[in-house]
């Protein structure tokens, strides 16, 4: 089996500053793992995944997915593995003030491909707001939900093409142990469905749902 994505000494230093803040840093991710980078802040986990979802290009190595190089790839090519290969969750919850949730969820492939279809997108998106316990707030308004609230939204709309690959920034910071609960728990069971799940987080409960933990 091919090996979903590959990471290979991977580098990087800001050019402004000279500040290295990674350094010869691999990874290797096959399907039905979760893989948890964890270490104290200012280490380069943001920066790794990042780099390892073809965010942000690496100053040295090479980013693999499915033995593609990442950073060798045209715009079209990359910005289609991102809208149906990897799905990419910063830490910082982007929503459109002006637009209720489920329109959150569905607007970003509404407007990537003319040929959806909105309703059974809907719906899809519905029935997964409904494992992240979520369900009654289709009609709200971002600015009128929680941040654990608002963290599962940007799950959910990163999961709704059901891509290969999620990364996820610190999914469960600042949120009740119950909701780390529901999204950690959501996330296994996503990674046993032959896909894959990276997330970096200062969470020791995360651990616990790991295939392997990495340590910056």
């Amino acid at each position: 089996m091919i090996m979903l994505l590959k990471a290979e000494n991977i580098g990087m230093t800001y050019p402004k500053s000279d500040r290295v803040i990674l350094k010869e840093q691999s990874l290797n991710i096959e399907r039905n793992d979760l893989i948890v980078i964890t270490g104290p802040s200012g280490r380069g986990k943001s920066t790794l995944l990042a780099i390892a979802g073809g965010i942000l290009r690496p100053t040295s190595g090479h980013v693999y997915f499915e033995d593609k190089d990442l950073y060798s790839l045209s715009d079209k090519e990359l910005s289609d593995i991102h809208r149906t290969k990897i799905g990419y969750v910063p830490q910082s919850n982007v929503m459109l003030k002006d637009y209720n949730i489920l329109d959150n969820i569905v607007m970003p492939f509404v407007l990537g491909d003319k040929n959806t279809d909105v309703n059974a997108l809907k719906q899809k998106a519905l029935e997964l707001m409904s494992k992240f316990k979520i369900e009654d707030l289709e009609k709200r308004y971002p600015f009128e939900l929680s941040g654990g609230e608002l963290k599962r939204v940007s799950l959910i709309r990163a999961l709704l093409p059901e891509p290969d690959l999620i990364i996820a920034d610190e999914p469960t910071t600042g949120i009740d142990p119950q909701t780390s609960d529901i999204i950690l728990d959501q996330l296994k069971h996503y990674s046993s469905l032959l896909k894959a799940v990276l997330i970096a987080t200062h969470d020791s409960k995360a651990e616990g749902y790991a295939s392997f933990v990495i340590r910056l």
